[in-house]
């Protein structure tokens, strides 16, 4: 039977809560991308929005995470420490979240996808600073033992809440409209809320036991040594090459396979959303097991492996794009989400081994701004490589841009 006492509540020590806690942060993080990004995107599509439209919208979003690098050191330096160092902006973060998406369901369902676009944008700066809030966390609550499971079950419970927004998301807009798909997410909202909110966090960085946190402020000079301290890592320098490289496929194929899935194939946007939201479940659970895997066996291989497997079905989809039958389509859909899912852990562990300093927040805000730069370019040339080369010549640009990405994976150790 577990015990959830006030002591049992601290986020330390990989506990039970302490796994609950983070993986419910990231359940959090995931749930409105699935309603806002994967949802509205397959909402749109099927009213008729084109590739250019799908790929503006999907780069607004995008946008937060960014310049999230920029206000990551405000995270680092200033805090409450009464609340704790992180819970202190994890608590403020979902406070905003769920009063931006009241304010949303008041503009109602009749927004075009460019103003959506506007206001969903603002909605993902509150969560940018929830993620880096959330990654600061675990960077300074979990050991390298506990690395691998922990971010299998963090990358887990986020994919598996873009499936439960995805699905839910476009069941809810589809037949009740916008309004009232945005209603049912702040339900859940905050009832995630209420988790952080019962935790404890402690006052000191893993490794860090004799240095507790005692003021509000980190000073400045402080902040930018420890920032550095990261970078002279050669493995950080490798991750920042890597990282140009490993989501520039994504960031091509998210706008395009909607527009490819209705027009070519003549699905529906429910019949999309159904599919998405099993294979992001599938993804999920393949999160986990890779996350246990990645205790066993070294993260590298298994990284090169999964980024190969992506390069060959991004392949085959681009070679026999004229020949898709239905079975092909769930196919390839469940490859590629089951494999992201797989990356995405094995490269979230191997960043977060890598910020060893205080500055866990700015360090780590450094590298995902990064990955979402490299998403952000592959939205921005979508368009053009569909209308240049159709849709086969964009999924084997997907499938070529990952090859440099693969060959990196072993410089990451």
């Amino acid at each position: 039977v577990f015990n959830f006492s006030y002591e049992k509540r601290v986020l330390s020590s990989g506990s039970p809560w302490h796994l609950f806690c983070l993986s419910n942060l990231y359940f959090a993080q995931g749930l409105p991308n699935g309603f806002l990004f994967f949802a509205l995107n397959t909402y749109y599509a099927s009213q008729g929005a084109t590739v250019a439209e799908l790929a503006k919208f999907s780069s607004l979003l995008l946008l937060p995470w960014i310049l999230k690098g920029l206000f990551a050191p405000l995270i680092d330096t200033f805090t409450l420490r009464r609340f704790g160092r992180r819970r202190f902006w994890i608590l403020s973060s979902q406070i905003v979240i769920i009063s931006l998406l009241l304010l949303l369901t008041l503009l109602g369902s009749n927004l075009p996808i460019s103003s959506m676009g506007l206001v969903v944008m603002t909605i993902n700066f509150s969560i940018a600073f929830l993620d880096l809030s959330t990654d600061a966390l675990a960077a300074d609550s979990l050991d390298e033992k506990t690395l691998s499971k922990a971010n299998g079950l963090m990358w887990g419970s986020k994919v598996v809440g873009n499936a439960i927004g995805m699905g839910l998301g476009t069941a809810l807009f589809f037949s009740y409209g916008i309004p009232f798909g945005i209603a049912a997410l702040i339900a859940i909202m905050i009832l995630i809320f209420l988790v952080p909110f019962f935790s404890k966090e402690l006052d000191f960085k893993v490794g860090y036991e004799t240095y507790s946190l005692k003021k509000n402020f980190l000073p400045p000079m402080e902040l930018l040594k420890e920032i550095s301290k990261v970078f002279f890592d050669p493995r950080a320098k490798w991750a920042v090459i890597f990282i140009l490289f490993i989501n520039l496929g994504l960031g091509v194929f998210e706008p395009v396979y909607n527009k490819f899935f209705l027009e070519e194939l003549n699905w529906t946007g429910e019949m999309i959303g159904n599919l998405r939201k099993w294979s992001l479940l599938a993804g999920g659970a393949t999160g986990l097991l890779i996350g246990l895997l990645g205790v066993y066996y070294q993260r590298h291989f298994l990284l090169f492996l999964f980024i190969g497997i992506q390069i060959m079905v991004y392949g085959l989809l681009g070679l026999y794009v004229d020949q898709i039958s239905t079975s092909f389509a769930y196919a390839i859909i469940f490859a590629l989400d089951m494999t992201g899912a797989a990356i995405s852990v094995l490269y979230f562990a191997i960043f977060m081994s890598l910020c060893t300093s205080q500055t866990s927040a700015t360090n780590f805000g450094i590298f995902m701004a990064l990955l979402n730069l490299s998403n952000y370019t592959g939205n921005q040339i979508a368009p053009g490589l569909v209308e240049a080369y159709s849709y086969s010549g964009a999924f084997l640009f997907c499938s070529l841009s990952l090859i440099p990405a693969a060959l990196l994976a072993f410089k990451l150790v």
